[in-house]
Order: C-alpha cells, then sequence, then structure tokens
C-alpha cells in the first residue's frame, strides 16, 4: 500500500508540476483547466481579450465616423462641382444667345461694322475661354472630383466669375451698339 501511496503522491506531483507549465486552462488536460481556472490567470486573460476587443470595436467606430464624414464632404464638393457646371452651362447659353443677336444686327455704317466686328472677336475669344472652362471642369470631374483638387475648383470660381463679367460687359456693349444702330 505504502507504493500505492507514493505513486498516487507522484502522479499528483507531476499533475501539479504539468500545470504549473501553462495558465491556460484549454491546456493540460483537466488538471489544466482546474489550474488554470483557479489561479485567476483565465479571467485575467479573459479581460485582457475583453480589452482588446473593446480597443478594436473603438477604432472601428472612429474609422466609421471618419469614413462618414470624408464621404459627406467629398458628396458637398461634389455638389458644388455640380453647381459650377450649371452655371458654366447657364453662361454658355447667354453667349449663345448674345452671339445670334450681334449676328442679327443690321449696320448703317462703316464704323458700327467695325465694332459689330470688334464684339463679335471679343465674344469669340470668351466663347473660347468658356470651352477652357468647361474642359478643365470635365477634367476635374474625371479626376475623382473637387474632392481630388479643392483648389482647382476654387480657381475654376474665380474663372467663371471673371468670364461672367466678360459677358456683362460684352451684353451692354451690345446694347448700346444695338441702341446706336436702330
Amino acid at each position: 500500500m505504502d507504493t500505492r501511496i507514493i505513486v498516487i503522491g507522484l502522479a499528483a506531483l507531476f499533475l501539479q508540476t504539468a500545470c504549473a507549465a501553462t495558465d491556460d486552462p484549454r491546456q493540460g488536460g483537466l488538471a489544466g483547466y482546474w489550474y488554470g481556472t483557479s489561479s485567476g490567470k483565465y479571467e485575467e486573460r479573459q479581460q485582457q481579450r475583453q480589452n482588446r476587443l473593446e480597443e478594436q470595436q473603438q477604432t472601428q467606430q472612429e474609422l466609421t465616423e471618419e469614413s462618414e464624414r470624408l464621404n459627406t464632404e467629398r458628396a458637398l464638393q461634389d455638389q458644388k462641382l455640380a453647381q459650377e457646371q450649371k452655371r458654366v452651362l447657364r453662361l454658355e447659353k447667354k453667349l449663345s444667345s448674345l452671339s445670334a443677336n450681334i449676328n442679327k444686327l443690321k449696320v448703317k455704317s462703316e464704323k458700327q461694322r467695325q465694332e459689330v466686328a470688334t464684339l463679335k472677336t471679343q465674344l469669340q475669344q470668351t466663347k473660347q475661354n468658356l470651352e477652357k472652362q468647361k474642359a478643365a471642369i470635365a477634367d476635374l470631374d474625371a479626376q475623382g472630383g473637387s474632392a481630388a483638387d479643392p483648389d482647382q475648383v476654387r480657381a475654376l470660381e474665380v474663372e467663371r466669375d471673371r468670364l461672367a463679367d466678360e459677358y456683362r460687359k460684352l451684353n451692354v456693349y451690345y446694347q448700346a451698339l444695338s441702341n446706336a444702330v436702330h
């Protein structure tokens, strides 16, 4: 019987030694489980995992919020670019209408013919500048919209305003010339 006790004692000592090698209750069999759960290491590992999960969820939440903010900003910039395209198209229609009106003028003198020719030349230059503006907007749109280059959008807006001012001046010149012809 003494041998039995010695064998049981050695077996218990062996199990304790095997369990002390790991604090993971999934390893070491039943004795490893008992040791891992009774030593508090299991709860500590669970808490570490929970902390890592919470950190990852927080990071994911922050990334989601940033993505939504960027998408909103991009949508606003794209809307701004679309409005710019509409403004340029309206200006183009106005220039076409002015051109048609200029072509209808019946001039009575050589001086009026020269003024009409000057007006037509200025109008043609404005149309060419407007075409460049449209091409620049199309290029910007193809590159990813206004979010791709906000500075370019501002430059396009300034150029559009300059072209609109040029149109107004041409229109005033046309009105004056029209009144002189009639």
